[in-house]
């Protein structure tokens, strides 16, 4: 009983919390781990108490799915350097630093054992990245470079995590080369189990016309692919991520679909990653009580620890930076040296690196007692702090007036409307009269963001009434067109996806509305003024 009313205390507090970060532009997630940290200090406390090796399966696929379903394929095509060189290259780079780091200032401990310390700690975590950089105020071009690092990044970690532990328990050497093929296999499989998945979940989805049903099932099949991939030792982080992109490109869904679903799916997110960083605060009593005597010794390392992968860190965005402006390239980051500092700002540690740390067992190592102190100072020093000092260092950068502030919004806004005023001129003649000039005039209205307040007259009331099932039909041709246009631009590499979404979901929200009331009646329509 204690558990559950402290799990629902920790909901609670995610959501005032959440609250108090958006009004005060302070990211929420760090805000829940400082606010929960000292409270289970508070004698009768009771903390939520879950098996370490749950911890991933639990968390990660929903959080992580949520996060993919925001991108597509031709983001992830525009980006794929940033998955070879970041998800890849630098985690692998980063561990090798940590690993030596950790054998350097660990006295007696293992090559193996160190390489199990690095690779939990090696990860930038995409729930929290996604959960502390978001409200920063990051630009969407540099979100999505970051996002699509921490969608796949986790998977060279836990495959070098399992490798390293495995020769941990048999006291024998890591075989780096049955780790890379091991590696290759877990990728590889991964993504054909992706895309198939990812296919027939859009059959069935499109089959389906309750749309409860179809939200219901996007909920249960992270968590039935991350089983599965486990089962069969590939990696459930990268398919998941592949079959929520496959998913989404192939589904039909109607604006009620993606409304519903954003929805939902928000909800789902804010409220996991609430319980998420609050196990990450709930862990410090744990962790001190078990450290004891070495709790400051602890701390010291994991300082250490911090500052080797944010020096590895910033020197790999450097190389970066020097390669994307060399190349040309326009839609990835860093391309400014003020964007190498925030980025390298912005490797944030979160449950991932907590959950390997925690499933370490206790014959592994002579430093089993410091591990979690070494874990919660890790996550303090990459998650806690830059989390509470990225909105000050945004401001200070003035990142907006970069290459990045960009015009996506309006040129999408005004690709979709051309669509729609296409259609309507393509079609007009199917359709009445009175009923193509108004729904010119409606789209008119949209478009400059004004409503027009024509003459009640008594001949103007009649020719409404005449053109309505009209207009119905005229409007809906114009949005299905819009919503198109849309879809084909959420395909393509120059656009962010969440760009295009935004858009969408304006637009979902005129088709949600046509659908119970096309039209204003012109006594209905309020003049704005210019």
């Amino acid at each position: 009983m204690g558990t559950f009313i402290a799990l629902i205390g920790l909901l609670l507090a995610t959501v005032i919390v959440a609250a108090v970060g958006e009004r005060t532009g302070i990211p929420w997630p760090a805000l829940l781990t400082i606010v929960v940290a000292p409270v289970i200090f508070i004698p009768g406390i009771d903390t939520v108490s879950i098996d370490t090796h749950l911890i991933l399966p639990i968390f990660l696929p929903p959080l992580l799915w949520s996060l993919a379903r925001r991108t597509s394929w031709g983001q992830i095509g525009s980006q794929l350097n940033v998955v070879l060189t970041m998800s890849v290259i630098l985690v692998f780079l980063t561990i090798a630093a940590l690993t030596a780091t950790a054998m350097w200032i660990l006295p007696g401990v293992s090559l193996a054992t160190a390489m199990v310390l690095a690779a939990a700690i090696a990860p930038p975590d995409p729930v929290a990245v996604d959960a502390v950089a978001g409200p920063a105020g990051i630009p969407k071009r540099i979100t999505g470079t970051l996002q699509t690092e921490g969608l796949f990044n986790d998977a060279a970690s836990i495959v070098t995590f399992n490798i390293a532990m495995a020769a941990v328990i048999a006291e024998g050497e890591v075989d780096f080369t049955k780790g890379f093929i091991e590696f290759l296999y877990a990728a590889a499989v991964a993504v054909v189990v992706g895309l198939i998945v990812g296919r027939l979940a859009a059959l069935f989805a499109n089959s389906v016309p309750d749309s409860v049903i179809r939200t219901a099932f996007t909920w249960v099949l992270p968590f039935a692919i991350y089983a599965g991939c486990e089962a069969i030792h590939a990696s459930g982080v990268i398919a998941i991520v592949i079959a929520a992109v496959e998913l989404s490109s192939r589904s039909t869904m109607t604006a009620e679909d993606r409304l519903t679903g954003h929805s939902f799916w928000e909800t789902v997110e804010l409220l996991f990653t609430g319980v998420a960083f609050g196990l990450i605060g709930m862990s410090v009593r744990d962790a001190i009580d078990t450290a004891g005597t070495y709790i400051w010794p602890a701390v010291q390392v994991g300082v250490v620890l911090s500052v080797v992968a944010f020096v590895v860190r910033l020197a790999w965005m450097w190389v970066l930076y020097k390669l994307n402006v060399r190349k040309g390239r326009k839609h990835v980051s860093p391309l400014r040296l003020q964007e190498v500092l925030l980025m390298a700002w912005s490797g944030m540690r979160g449950l991932v690196t907590l959950a390997l740390v925690l499933a370490i067992p206790p014959s592994a190592t002579e430093y089993h007692h410091e591990l979690s102190v070494i874990a919660l100072t890790v996550l303090t020093c990459t998650m806690v702090i830059p989390g509470l000092m990225l909105p000050w260092l945004v401001r200070k950068m003035d990142l907006q007036k970069g290459p990045e502030a960009d015009r996506a919004i309006e040129e999408l806004n005004q690709r979709a409307y051309a669509a729609a005023h296409k259609a309507v001129r393509e079609h007009g003649e199917e359709h009445a009269p009175e009923a193509y000039t108004m729904v010119q005039e409606w789209l008119n209205s949209i478009t400059e963001q004004r409503l027009q307040d024509p003459e009640s007259t008594d001949e103007r009331m009649a020719a409404f009434e005449r053109a309505r099932e009209s207009a119905i039909e005229m409007q809906k041709v114009a949005l299905k067109a819009a919503s198109s246009e849309l879809h084909r631009a959420r395909r393509e590499r120059q656009y962010n996806p969440a760009d295009v979404d935004a858009v969408q979901a304006d637009l979902d929200r005129l088709i949600v509305a046509s659908k119970r009331n096309v039209l204003a009646r012109p006594s209905q329509m309020v003049k704005w003024e210019s």
